[in-house]
């Protein structure tokens, strides 16, 4: 299924090259892009809209067991990522940006900021409403990277090229909002898929 596509700049949060996302700004700080070209000139990815939020990924997970913020956003950003590389397609309706501490969704990060390092947990009954061909890539996921810890899996992203790329320019403490482009994760994961 071909998800739709939503071309716009979010004006009001420019920091950067790249830094394109779905928004839900009001209308008049969007412009739409033009062939991929904003109305400045700058060239952009076109960015899909994600099939389920942030949140019903992290859920997923947090259902497999309790896990600080931080490894949390690592799981979600590996199950982006694959996703874009192996079926071409935005899972998660979030971007994913180069922080200092790794890739990360802003969303996610201010949803459960206040549990700090201390471990989230699921209160109550969760039921998944996640597809089965989307779970075969979640349960990968999670049975690559769910043993490790979240400073394994911090140390991990800082390795690989999306992250790297999406930081240049930027000292290794400095703040950094640049958003790490699906075709830099396809390409990078892709080349270590085939491997």
């Amino acid at each position: 299924m071909n998800m739709p596509v939503m071309m716009v700049y979010n004006a009001g949060s420019y920091s950067g090259a790249a830094n394109y996302q779905v928004s839900t700004t009001s209308a008049n700080t969007m412009f739409p892009l033009i062939f991929g070209m904003n109305l400045t000139g700058i060239y952009s990815e076109i960015v899909e809209i994600g099939k389920y939020s942030i949140f019903e990924i992290a859920n997923w997970f947090l259902n497999k067991e309790p896990m600080s913020l931080f490894k949390l956003q690592k799981l979600c950003y590996y199950a982006q990522a694959w996703n874009y590389t192996l079926r071409d397609s935005r899972l998660i309706d979030s971007d994913f940006q180069a922080w200092v501490h790794g890739p990360m969704s802003p969303a996610l990060y201010e949803k459960f900021k206040n549990f700090g390092f201390d471990n989230i947990k699921i209160k109550g009954h969760y039921k998944s409403t996640i597809d089965n061909e989307d779970l075969e890539i979640l349960e990968s996921v999670w049975i690559t990277y769910g043993s490790y810890a979240a400073n394994a899996l911090e140390v991990l992203t800082q390795r690989e090229l999306p992250w790297i790329e999406a930081r240049i320019g930027y000292r290794p403490e400095e703040r950094c909002q640049v958003v790490i482009l699906p075709s830099t994760m396809k390409k990078y994961y892709l080349s270590i898929h085939n491997k």
